[in-house]
């Protein structure tokens, strides 16, 4: 690469020679009237006293001292306009401990509630055996022997079968059958297996709901 220095020139070139262009000054443009923003002096003082400040200063400013209540508001007031989607069991249930226990309390609940039906249905009867000297032997006779007089012929056999299992296990202590639809008729009849544990999980959430609700309050959540 040759190097020229031209003396009728105010200028240096590395270029090859002939490919030399002569600095010719540009007139100086000036912007049209659609171009032109007229900024008064008050406000280019104020921005210049004032440089623009990103998110980040600004999370920095509030995490110091009494600000922190300030994002706090902040995080609060965008959570709301945002609406997340929260699971809330997990929230006041981690391990699901809670959720099981209740469900399992839903269960034995209802159970419960059955056998003391049934119980009572067999009252009256089970206190008829009481008054024999043989409470079991009278039991027979009302169930099993139709020669006695006291035997319960109005009574089809599989309803006396289940009698008999009834009131015999209330002599011996025992504990009684729920599947049984004599017994349990006055409330609807005998129920199903998926019924009780439809009855159970809506009871365990409603203690999960509660809970929810408690957290809430505690928090200062509104929605």
């Amino acid at each position: 690469m040759d190097m020229k220095i031209e003396t009728s020139a105010n200028y240096i070139s590395l270029m090859k020679p002939g490919a030399w262009t002569k600095f010719q000054a540009r007139p100086q443009e000036m912007p049209s009237v659609a171009d032109r923003v007229e900024i008064s002096p008050e406000a280019r003082a104020s921005r210049e006293a004032q440089p623009p400040e990103d998110r980040f200063s600004q999370l920095e400013t509030l995490l110091e001292g009494p600000n922190k209540d300030a994002l706090m508001a902040q995080v609060r007031e965008w959570r709301q306009s945002h609406q997340l989607e929260v699971n809330w069991n997990a929230t006041v249930d981690p391990d699901g401990s809670i959720y099981a226990r209740s469900y399992m309390e839903g269960l034995v609940n209802q159970l419960e509630t059955l056998r003391t039906t049934v119980e009572d249905y067999y009252q009256e009867g089970h206190q008829e055996n009481l008054r024999f000297p043989n409470p079991h032997n009278h039991l027979v006779e009302k169930y099993r022997y139709s020669g006695s007089p006291y035997f319960r012929g109005d009574l089809p056999q599989a309803q006396r079968d289940m009698a008999f299992r009834q009131e015999e296990a209330l002599l011996r202590g025992g504990r009684v059958a729920l599947n049984d639809p004599w017994a349990l008729a006055p409330v609807g009849g005998v129920p199903k297996g998926e019924d009780l544990e439809k009855a159970a999980k809506e009871y365990a959430q409603s203690v999960l709901d509660g809970l929810i609700a408690d957290y809430k309050k505690l928090h200062g959540i509104q929605e």
